[in-house]
């Protein structure tokens, strides 16, 4: 009686299983994870290195314990919360502003050529203006506060939604766009079909860069125009000779921006350019 066999035609390597590419998966996964790990620990490693060879002061330059016990102290008293509270206010206010506005007007500059020779000129003048430039006006318009840092992270930020937002509308394929005419679509349906969807991805650029320059640009308002926030915090502590809370400061500062990053905007992602099959590796 013969032998039955399950073994693939010479020439044809077998197929590789569901299971084995998930596992593969995971492994690619989990070693990235590691990288990423081991290029943090090789940070601090050398950041106590140069610590310990005293190339610089210790009163200007801290050492990674310092900065944990400088952590404790100010988690303990409740500043670091009070300071940060304030900072994700005035940035998510500013940068929903920004999206709430810029996203319109770019979906209008990208679909329409007459808005876009209108407009196109005035946003190119004003977009290389630094927004710490506009902190003396806020200043004087809104006084020192909460009104005046928004403005200054609104104005910082809507730029990028715009551009960002014009480039997705100007890239959709002319196919999509001489359908929805042929067929006479009304506007609202059009921008919610089709721009909308199409440009998503550019969108979603454009409000990461606008969140991550209005972190940049909270620290200098704040330091200038507020008495509480991440950035009123840092310039504090520097009058006050302490470094280590200065880093606390901007550690902080970073670990709210990885999880915005992770968990809001990779999330989006997702949700919707992912699951439509938009997103290309």
């Amino acid at each position: 009686m013969a032998k039955s066999t399950s073994q693939a035609p010479l020439g044809i390597a077998p197929p590789i299983g569901v299971e084995a590419a998930r596992k593969s998966l995971q492994r690619e996964g989990a070693r990235e994870k590691l990288l990423g790990i081991g290029t943090i620990i090789l940070f601090v490693l050398i950041w106590a290195a140069i610590y310990a060879s005293k190339i610089l002061p210790g009163w200007a330059f801290p050492s990674p314990w310092q900065v944990i016990v400088a952590f404790n102290e100010i988690v303990t008293n409740g500043t670091l919360l009070k300071n940060t509270l304030a900072s994700i206010e005035r940035q998510f206010t500013g940068v929903i502003l920004a999206a709430v506005v810029g996203v319109p007007v770019g979906l209008l500059l990208g679909a329409n050529s007459t808005a876009r020779a209108a407009l196109l000129p005035i946003c190119r003048l004003l977009y290389p203006i630094p927004g710490i430039a506009w902190i003396p006006l806020a200043i004087l318009w809104f006084g020192v506060g909460f009104t005046s840092t928004v403005f200054v992270i609104f104005f910082s930020g809507i730029w990028y939604v715009i551009f960002n937002t014009m480039a997705g509308v100007q890239t959709l394929p002319a196919q999509h766009l001489d359908v929805a005419r042929v067929y006479m679509t009304p506007r609202w349906l059009f921008a919610r079909r089709i721009l909308i969807p199409g440009a998503l991805p550019f969108i979603i650029t454009g409000l990461r860069l606008s969140y991550g320059v209005g972190w940049r640009v909270i620290i200098g308002a704040e330091m200038i125009s507020s008495i509480v926030g991440l950035g009123f915090l840092i310039d504090d502590a520097r009058w006050q000779l302490r470094p280590d809370i200065m880093v606390c400061g901007m550690i902080t500062i970073a670990l709210i921006g990885w999880v915005s990053e992770t968990l809001f905007f990779d999330w989006v992602e997702r949700l919707t350019v992912e699951r439509w099959g938009m997103k290309t590796n």
